[in-house]
């Protein structure tokens, strides 16, 4: 990748050594002191020759040898922007469950409709949301760029809005098992509070219930809607009514949630 411009230009192998692996067009254009038309046919060229990827508008990530996952998910959030790993992807990133879906999942309060897409390998699922809910975010340094992700309280709560993105009731149900030293019952009072969804609220706090996680705590600090109309614990399970809780209808079987592992 040599393409010499003169004494005064610098090659294209000496601009793409010194860019980050996620740069836009900006960064080219501070690297290289080129022409504005020069950083655009650059970059387009780049992208042809399989250089480099075009993740948005002026933003693009560099193919680098022996990737990390780590680096991958930099570049997933460089999709649309701000954004952050939210759902099932969260759980796993912050080791609340094995299940790891093939399609990383970000949360963006930019308007648009929900699509999956795909920067090489990696499948990514963008899922819009209002503005009023994209909060508990948290930044984590990582290879070569910042993971912004949502916090393990946040991230139980955007589950149970969306059962359909990380697997159902009983993996919420297995995440909260598994965060015992994670998740804060204090932090998640503060959330449940400020979620703006009582149906997320009640399925907390029958899931809380069943689960025996500080039960009477929560239930005396999440306030619920005693007049609200029945929902479905699980929307995504079959809907058979197995029995009726906190204005709920309970499709998934207690003993489903109490040993789910």
């Amino acid at each position: 990748m040599s393409d010499a411009y003169g004494d005064k230009n610098m090659t294209t192998r000496e601009v793409l050594a010194r860019l980050p692996s996620v740069f836009s067009v900006d960064d080219v254009r501070r690297v290289s002191q080129w022409e504005d038309s020069r950083v655009w046919v650059e970059t387009r060229r780049w992208v042809q020759r399989g250089w480099a990827t075009r993740l948005r508008r002026g933003v693009y990530s560099l193919h680098v040898m022996g990737r990390s996952y780590p680096l991958d998910l930099v570049e997933a959030l460089h999709v649309v922007q701000p954004s952050a790993l939210a759902y099932w992807t969260a759980l796993g990133y912050h080791h609340l469950t094995e299940q790891l879906p093939p399609t990383v999942i970000i949360q963006t309060p930019t308007p648009g409709r929900t699509i999956t897409t795909s920067i090489r390998e990696l499948q990514v699922r963008i899922v819009h949301v209002q503005p009023s809910r994209f909060w508990g975010i948290t930044s984590l340094a990582a290879e070569d760029g910042t993971i912004t992700v949502t916090t393990p309280e946040k991230t139980i709560l955007d589950c149970l809005d969306r059962l359909d993105l990380c697997g159902g009731i009983v993996e919420v149900a297995k995440a909260i098992k598994a965060g015992t030293h994670v998740l804060s019952p204090v932090a998640m009072a503060h959330a449940a509070f400020r979620y703006d969804s009582d149906v997320v609220r009640r399925r907390l706090l029958v899931l809380a219930q069943l689960l025996d996680w500080h039960p009477s705590w929560l239930a005396a600090r999440i306030p619920v809607a005693s007049t609200a109309g029945y929902a479905w614990f699980d929307p995504t399970a079959p809907h058979k009514i197995l029995s009726r809780s906190t204005r709920l209808y309970i499709n998934v079987a207690t003993e489903d949630i109490v040993n789910a592992e």
